[in-house]
């Protein structure tokens, strides 16, 4: 196409807008394409034929399709549209489709752009709403419209007026066109006054006063004065009005002994229709397009989509149709009349059955491709007992139909439900109509419509074509899928293989994954054809892989790690018919029941015996060694996580796993583990790395069994450490890395290990971030990668998921072994005692050896000029301030030069702090016991801050038995501070299950004894007992005198001063000088 025929079809557009578009159909066109109505417009040309289809949205916010046929040679245009409006002449869809092809032209061929609208202020667009009708301003001169209707014709007389305070003057004017022609400005109220009148004037070659609207103009002119003051019928002071509601007209049939008769209604809104004879007022049509209708002195736009001339007709003429002529009617216009248009016509049609034929409705669907689409042409059949006859359409709005056989015409009922149903099925399939005949379908929905649609359209009608397509070949068949999995067994990792079969044509996995990721819902095999993708499958594969921690966008990776054994089982559940090996076979038995591991017996050189459940948890640890998987051993508190791990240590040594195994414990509890590694596992080399001297002791690593640091050591020693493979590494409470994000979590995932291991003795299982950080430890990229993980596990779960929750235990459940003292209680005693030991902090450590230095010599100076016995006084003094600082530097109450006490922290009170964590979460209720109020009153203090509920009772409590009612019958309460002159005898608190001893008794009698206030008579659960001990200190020394003699310890507490006589000095100053060198060497 070139410049000249563009401009040749620019300017024919240009003329049929200005000549044959009114204006007002073009100014509600305008508006259409404005407000983005015009949603498609397509241009073909033909020859020297322009083809113009576009899909218009119009105020009802229904589609039309208006069609423009120009033919610039000879300077012609040819119009249609399937609106009601159609079948008056241009309509405003045209009048938009026009307009849109105008301006697309125009801006291609050099025409300079509409300069940007500015944004208007929303309330100046909607102004309407804000202000009430204007008054008539006074002294202005208006127009008075006076109306005189009369069939077929209606006239118009124009006067003028001056508008006073009382009103309209009485003295009116007469006005002509010529007049309004050469004043302008009297149309300031309606400004296309002016070019109506013009147009009238011109029509009629006549510019008088007393006019007729010529039809073709009767639209124009009421929308040109609709907003005028004064319009009035006839010579009378009744005002008259435009309206711009319509009236809606129908058609009632009738029959009579005449002949049928068509009554003509007039409906409003839902109402009732009336009938326009049976009106006492005159009622009179006007114009064309829209028809006009006059009734009870105001003037409404009727909505109908049959011809002004023929609803003229019908109100003037009254025909009738004589009944020997019916079925020719019936032939010849019923057939062609919308039912829309009728009113009650089934009751009609009922009366003339008998002339009508019998018909089923029996459409032919006839499919083909026209380049790239997929078309659907119907032949809207009828089965006669003449034969088969196709009727125009299908066409719901029609009621009746003809067709000729051996040259007579006989009559059917079209059946407008099944039309109706045949076209609504074809726009659900989402076919494009561009007639009611013809359909079509773009590619990518055409293969859709033929693997999922197209055997339903079958089985409603009859469909010809399918096999004649060349471009859209199909297979209906349904894949086959198949899967394999092989073992590398020295290698430690599996391949999957996933295997989909049409047909006998095999296709990757990636490639379905990518359609269907794409949203496609078919996929091409290597002969062209196009098939259905496994959808239902895929997208239960598609869950489980966001569920497992995977991206869903992606299939399944083909090699598995051999931890990741879990999350191939869970996808196997998917594969039934997969093809497996004998390893993966016993693997995945050993995965699923944990009965089946391997027991082992007690490790050779083990100094200690293991209770049942114990000795599983070794088994288990080897069955995670042997597999190379890591695992969790998540054991409650006071089941002995410590002695497990420490024998599993002991059975790899024995069977020959070569290097240290590296185990990382908070600062607090680093002693126990040194005191319970020489105590049980005494032949295994030990490294404890710890203190401020550490240069020397990493060259022992590699020699050493056992090496023992701290979370807050290992994150300073990192690159040292990062020099060496150990066999294992082994976290103690291992939420210390629950922020995967922390330096600490980063340190100790770059530590290289054979095996990893966590112990902590909270359930994980309900805080999914500390778990994937345990995991992204333990076996790195078992859960995904962080991001995926939260939007694949964490948030699907706090949604309410259940299945990705299920997903999530199922794929962790392997590698955690959690066993509570409920479940392993016939393995328990009654009673559980142990003695854990608490490193002082630094400073802690420097406060105490300064001051046991102080006292040693005031001590000894004493002992010296008094002798033991009369010095008991300054013995007991000094004991009581180094118990003191052990407790916590801020029960001391003596100045020491360089210390400040009250800020300093302490180590036993964080491992304090940490224990309570774990009993609190594990749903456990505790007792803790200390000879110190003001330490009770500290602990105090923290709860309160940590929001944890707890009792309290120290010797000035008033309410004793209230306090122990509130713990007993309160299972949200799970601490009581109690001290030892208010709680050691006389109370019972069977309610508690645990004993935490924050300072050690040197009476080991009066200790038990407030011990026995949860383990006596009533008591349902075993009672686990910790005594708290700082290490290298008084207590420590404490300690071994009780173990030593235990009778001495019991005088000292029970201040027997003539024991503390008959101590020797050397055991004195033994018990004052407990830990000075250990501290020093700090």
């Amino acid at each position: 196409m070139n410049v000249r025929e563009e401009n040749a079809a620019r300017a024919l557009i240009q003329g049929f807008l200005k000549d044959s578009v009114p204006e007002y159909i073009k100014d509600t066109g305008q508006e259409i394409l404005n407000s983005g109505g015009v949603h498609k417009l397509s241009i073909r040309k033909e020859g020297d034929t322009w083809d113009v289809e576009g899909i218009v949205q119009g105020e009802d916010f229904q589609n039309y399709s208006p069609h423009l046929m120009l033919n610039p040679g000879d300077s012609q245009i040819s119009y249609n549209c399937n609106c009601h409006e159609a079948f008056m002449g241009v309509c405003r869809h045209v009048a938009a489709t026009a307009l849109k092809m105008f301006a697309d032209l125009d801006k291609d061929y050099g025409a300079p752009e509409e300069p940007q609208r500015l944004n208007t202020e929303w309330r100046q667009s909607f102004r309407s709403f804000f202000s009430s009708s204007l008054e008539p301003e006074t002294g202005r001169h208006y127009f008075i419209f006076r109306f005189y209707p009369e069939p077929g014709r209606l006239i118009v007389a124009l006067f003028r007026a001056r508008q006073n305070k009382t009103g309209l003057s009485s003295v009116h004017q007469e006005t002509s066109l010529e007049q309004i022609l050469r004043n302008p400005e009297w149309c300031d109220q309606s400004p296309q006054l002016l070019q109506v009148a013009r147009q009238i004037g011109h029509y009629l070659d006549y510019y008088g006063h007393r006019i007729e609207i010529p039809e073709g103009l009767v639209s124009w002119f009421f929308w040109a004065i609709r907003r005028e003051y004064y319009m009035f019928w006839k010579d009378t002071d009744i005002p008259c009005t435009i309206v711009s509601t319509p009236l809606t007209v129908k058609l009632r049939p009738g029959l009579d002994e005449d002949g049928l008769r068509f009554d003509v209604l007039l409906q409003r809104g839902e109402k009732k229709p009336f009938s326009i004879s049976e009106e006492d007022s005159e009622i009179t049509f006007h114009g064309q397009m829209p028809l006009w209708v006059c009734w009870n002195q105001s003037f409404y736009p009727v909505q109908t989509s049959l011809s002004p001339s023929l609803v003229k007709q019908l109100v003037a003429d009254h025909p009738v149709v004589p009944q020997d002529n019916i079925s020719e009617f019936l032939d010849r216009v019923w057939a062609r009349l919308p039912a829309s248009e009728l009113y009650e016509p089934d009751e009609f049609l009922k009366i003339m059955g008998p002339i009508f034929q019998p018909a089923t409705y029996d459409p032919k669907l006839f499919l083909d491709e026209e380049g790239s689409l997929l078309t659907l042409e119907v032949q809207n059949t009828y089965e006669t007992v003449h034969g088969e006859f196709v009727l125009p359409g299908p066409n719901p709005d029609f009621q009746t139909g003809s067709y000729v056989f051996e040259g007579h015409t006989f009559l059917v009922r079209r059946d407008q439900t099944e039309e109706a149903a045949l076209m609504a099925q074809l726009a659900e399939m989402h076919f494009q109509p561009r007639s009611t005949r013809l359909w079509f379908m773009e590619p990518e929905e055409a293969i859709a419509f033929l693997l999922d649609s197209y055997p339903t359209l079958v089985e409603n009608w009859r469909v010809y074509g399918e096999k004649a397509l060349t471009r859209y070949k199909v297979r209906m068949s349904q894949p086959v899928i198949s899967a394999k999995v092989e073992s590398n067994e020295k290698e430690k990792w599996f391949t999957l293989d996933i295997d989909v079969e049409y047909d006998g044509q095999h296709l990757p996995l990636e490639r379905i994954w990518k359609a269907w990721v794409r949203g496609r819902r078919y996929v091409q095999l290597k002969d062209g054809s196009y098939t259905s993708l496994p959808e239902s499958w895929l997208e239960k594969l598609a869950h489980k892989l966001q569920a497992l921690g995977f991206d869903p966008t992606k299939p399944p990776k083909r090699q598995f790690k051999q931890f990741e054994a879990p999350v191939l089982d869970n996808l196997l559940d998917d594969l039934p018919n997969a093809e497996t090996d004998s390893f993966w076979n016993s693997l995945r038995e050993k995965v699923r029941n944990f009965t089946e591991v391997e027991p082992v017996s007690t490790p050779k050189g083990l100094t200690a015996t293991l209770r049942n459940y114990q000795l599983q948890g070794v088994s288990y640890l080897n069955f995670l060694s042997e597999y190379g998987f890591g695992g969790i051993l998540a054991d409650e508190m006071g089941l002995g996580k410590t002695i497990q791990t420490l024998s599993f240590i002991q059975h790899m040594v024995n069977h020959g796993h070569e290097g240290p195994n590296l185990i990382v414990v908070p600062t607090s509890v680093l002693p126990n583990w040194e005191r319970e590694s020489e105590k049980f596992v005494p032949h295994l080399k030990r490294l404890i790395i710890y203190g401020t001297r550490r240069e020397g002791m990493f060259r022992k690593v590699a020699d050493s069994d056992i090496v023992v640091t701290t979370y807050a050591l290992l994150r300073r020693d990192l690159e040292e450490l990062e020099k060496h493979y150990f066999n294992s590494i082994i976290l103690d409470e291992a939420q210390n890395i629950k922020n995967p994000n922390t330096i600490t979590a980063r340190s100790v995932r770059s530590i290289k290990a054979r095996m990893r291991l966590c112990l902590s003795g909270t359930p994980i299982e309900n805080n999914l971030f500390e778990l994937w950080s345990l995991f992204e430890f333990l076996m790195p990229g078992f859960l995904g990668s962080q991001h995926a993980f939260q939007r694949g596990v964490v948030k699907p779960i706090r949604d309410g998921d259940g299945e990705s929750l299920e997903y999530l235990r199922s794929r962790v459940k392997p590698f955690i072994l959690r066993r509570t003292k409920a479940e392993v209680a016939k393995d328990l005693p009654p009673k559980i005692e142990s003695v854990t030991y608490c490193n002082m902090t630094d400073e802690q450590a420097e406060l105490y050896t300064a001051l046991t230095r102080k006292l040693r010599d005031q001590v000894l100076a004493d002992v010296e000029s008094k002798g033991m016995a009369k010095s008991q006084m300054s013995i007991l003094d000094a004991l009581l301030k180094l118990r003191q600082i052990c407790c916590h530097p801020r029960l001391l109450k003596v100045d020491m030069p360089g210390f400040s006490t009250g800020s300093l922290p302490s180590g036993k009170f964080e491992a304090f702090k940490d224990m309570i964590f774990d009993v609190v979460e594990g749903g456990h209720k505790v007792l803790v016991f200390s000879q110190f109020v003001q330490m009770l009153q500290i602990i105090r203090g923290w709860l309160q801050l940590t929001d944890i509920p707890f009792c309290y009772l120290d010797g000035t409590s008033k309410d004793r038995l209230d306090q122990v009612d509130r713990f007993n019958n309160s299972p949200e309460i799970p601490i009581f501070l109690i001290s030892l002159k208010a709680g050691g005898t006389g109370i019972n608190l069977t309610s508690a299950d645990y004993v935490i001893h924050y300072d050690p008794w040197w009476n080991v009698a009066a200790q038990n004894q407030a011990t026995d206030r949860a383990h006596r008579i009533g008591q349902k659960n075993t009672v686990t007992v910790y005594r708290l001990i700082a290490k290298d200190s008084l207590e420590e020394g404490i300690i071994k005198l009780q173990e030593s003699k235990k009778a001495l310890s019991d005088d000292i507490l029970s201040m027997d001063f003539g024991a503390i006589a008959s101590m020797s000095k050397d055991e004195l100053l033994a018990l004052l000088s407990t830990g000075e060198v250990a501290n020093q060497a700090k």
